[in-house]
């Protein structure tokens, strides 16, 4: 289909087909698990819901499910509407396969047809089946309708992903399956019918674009040749260029040495501010001390004055108590004699008694 990475299939490219096997992998996994989940088999746990309910205590049983024909006509619409288009165009993909006969080309058609009318066909059972498995009510018909058909557009939406990621890839992927399709590859295969008329007029149009191009080749030619003088102008220049840079480089790099060295220099020269604030401060501090210990000492000279007068005095009061202590020792040894004289005349006065 346009705007598919089925249209992948017509290409060469071996990543251009692991994209579209990946795509159509994808989505048959998911229609799948979709369609496993709608079976309904016993003994195993399914999403199933029964739509009649049968109480213990009556023998009616009673339908649960609120899915009217509106439902329906929104789940038909829908199809319609998203899956009618890949279908035909599947169909119109495999029908025109005939056309290459037994090629190459005619295989990569076919087998983009088969795809793309499998995976609709696949997709349209799926949305059927799980509906009718676990549907109850319109909302839930519509819900499970549009998440079934979200799925089925994962090969669009994979094609403009490619789009907006690797555009460069997608332009070369697209024009190579035109130019190996004739030119008018997308709307051939897209609607699946013999326009060879467009195709020969494109021919035409392609050999009036031939003659132009001739007429113009001498123009492209000169064009090339100013083109190469341009380009080794802009060559000289830019080894110019390139040498000023360098140049720029090495006085940009001086520039940032002197700017550290002036950076280094500032930083000494706070260092010795800092410095000659301290010795400031500290002299300032030397000086103050030095008045105070002046002033001790003028105080201490004082002291030491009244000291020595003192001394004087102390001396002086000795030496007249050294004198009293002589006269003292004097008349203490005068005393003694006298009291040896006395001492001398009682024994003699004793010893006269005891005669």
């Amino acid at each position: 289909g346009k705007d598919s990475v089925y249209s992948f299939f017509l290409s060469s490219n071996v990543t251009a087909w692991v994209f579209a096997i990946a795509v159509l992998t994808t989505q048959t996994l998911c229609f799948g698990f979709f369609i496993d989940e709608a079976s309904l088999e016993f003994g195993y746990d399914r999403m199933w819901r029964y739509s009649f309910s049968c109480p213990p205590n009556n023998l009616n049983c009673r339908d649960d499910s609120e899915v009217t024909a509106f439902g329906w006509i929104f789940f038909a619409l829908f199809g319609f509407f998203y899956l009618t288009s890949d279908m035909i165009n599947g169909l119109k993909l495999v029908w025109s396969a005939s056309k290459y006969g037994l090629s190459r080309r005619g295989f990569q058609i076919f087998v983009a047809g088969c795809c793309l009318f499998s995976i609709t066909a696949l997709a349209l059972y799926a949305t059927v089946a799980y509906n009718v498995a676990t549907s109850r009510s319109n909302v839930d018909m519509i819900f499970n309708t549009v998440i079934l058909l979200f799925v089925n557009e994962l090969d669009e939406k994979l094609f403009a992903s490619l789009h907006a990621i690797i555009p460069e890839w997608l332009e070369n992927t697209t024009s190579e399956i035109a130019a190996s399709f004739g030119g008018g590859v997308r709307m051939n295969v897209q609607y699946a019918n013999s326009n060879h008329q467009l195709r020969d007029d494109h021919t035409k149009r392609i050999k009036n674009v031939d003659k132009k191009l001739a007429r113009r080749s001498n123009a492209i030619k000169t064009i090339e040749a100013r083109h190469t003088k341009l380009k080794k102008n802009v060559a000289g220049i830019r080894a110019k260029q390139a040498t000023k840079d360098r140049e720029m480089k090495r006085v940009v790099a001086k520039i940032h040495e002197q700017e550290s060295k002036m950076e280094t220099l500032e930083w000494f020269r706070e260092q010795q501010n800092r410095r000659f604030e301290d010795i400031e401060r500290n002299y300032i501090e030397a000086v103050a001390e030095n008045k105070k210990l002046k002033e001790k000492v003028r105080g201490l000279e004082g002291e030491q004055a009244t000291k020595v007068k003192e001394m004087k005095r102390v001396e002086d009061r000795n030496q007249e108590l050294n004198k009293k202590v002589e006269k003292l020792e004097s008349e203490l040894r005068n005393l003694k004699v006298e009291l040896q004289s006395l001492v001398e005349t009682v024994q003699n006065v004793s010893q006269l008694q005891k005669k």
